[in-house]
């Protein structure tokens, strides 16, 4: 009850957010022009944003399944994509995108998948996904330096942080799952200063179940260091799931008549916009996304055009994503209670 509390208080943040993020961006605006712009937005390419979004999140799924099944777990394809859905769902409500796995974990548990198994899942794909961020910000840097230096500008040292960010979290994966000492170090450290800070009363406590904790990751280890073909596989699936989620911005800008900048110029403007707005711990990045985007595009497509394609980006890639997978969310509700009711539970 504790806990579907704080899930309604974050929604409810998060709406309050929606509207004064609005209210800031469109209180200077000719909403005429922003409102003509949007009704005279080409549909094939709206349709096409929706489906790129759609396949963002249905290609974590994808990868999920191919790491079930490579531990020999007989999971389907639509129930990795529905644990997809749920992650996205419970990411987008709750602050830093913590809420998402731990309810995955949950639904998996539910369909008979052990906490083993779907903790080497999660991890194993969460380790890749920020590993293709940082390999394609790299090329973006080796061969379109031009394009980050002109647009990033004044918030390169934004960059910057939040590229230092996912290194350092690969780093830290890393060390938990191949490193038992060094994960067991970070553990005490980490508790240590948690207890200084008088955040965790009971350092023991909190010691040994962190240390039951990794004792599944080391199950990771042995899994990543044995199944490299499996890896590349994941690479290359949640490659596609990111180019899906940044090209719903270059549909949008067709949508709208551009065509000055190639396809590209602006996955790779979209990707700065992950870089820079992931790192910071508000639901769905809700608010500085939305300005940022704004920001960031307006030298593109204009001002008022760069808050049409906002709404519309968003609207597609978050907001209704966030419909469809509470949807999704509510529907495997009802099954694991329709489960339980027969099973007598």
């Amino acid at each position: 009850m504790q806990k579907n509390k704080k899930y309604y208080i974050n929604i409810i943040f998060m709406l309050i957010l929606i509207g004064a993020v609005l209210y800031v961006l469109l209180k200077d605006q000719d909403l005429g022009e922003i409102i003509a712009a949007l009704k005279g937005a080409e549909k094939s390419f709206i349709v096409l944003s929706a489906i790129a979004a759609v396949t963002y999140v249905v290609m974590e799924g994808i990868s999920m399944l191919i790491i079930l099944r490579s531990l020999d777990i007989k999971s389907g394809a639509m129930a990795c994509i529905r644990y997809s859905f749920i992650g996205f769902f419970f990411n987008a409500i709750t602050p830093s995108a913590s809420g998402g796995q731990p309810m995955q974990v949950l639904y998996m548990h539910n369909d008979g998948i052990n906490a083993g198994a779907s903790s080497v899942t999660l991890l194993f794909w969460t380790i890749i996904y920020k590993v293709v961020l940082v390999v394609f910000e790299a090329y973006v840097f080796i061969f379109h330096r031009d394009i980050a230096f002109e647009f990033l500008d004044g918030y390169m040292w934004l960059f910057i942080i939040g590229m230092v960010v996912n290194v350092v979290s690969i780093l830290l994966y890393s060390i938990i799952v191949f490193s038992k000492s060094g994960a067991q170090k970070i553990v005490y450290f980490v508790t240590w200063l948690l207890h200084k800070l008088h955040v965790v009363k009971h350092k023991e406590q909190i010691e040994e179940k962190l240390e039951n904790l990794l004792k599944e990751y080391q199950q990771g280890a042995v899994y990543m260091k044995t199944h490299i073909g499996t890896s590349i596989w994941v690479f290359i699936t949640t490659l596609i799931q990111r180019i899906a989620y940044f090209a719903v911005t270059w549909f949008v800008y067709l949508a709208l008549g551009g065509g000055s900048f190639s396809c590209m110029d602006i996955i790779i403007l979209q990707s700065f916009v992950s870089v820079c707005i992931d790192i910071l711990p508000f639901p769905g990045g809700v608010g500085v996304n939305e300005g940022f985007f704004v920001d960031l595009f307006a030298p593109v497509m204009g001002h008022s055009i760069a808050v049409s394609a906002m709404l519309l980006s968003r609207g597609v890639s978050f907001y209704i994503l966030v419909l469809i997978s509470a949807a999704v969310s509510i529907y495997a509700q009802f099954r694991k209670i329709r489960r339980y009711g027969r099973s007598g539970i």
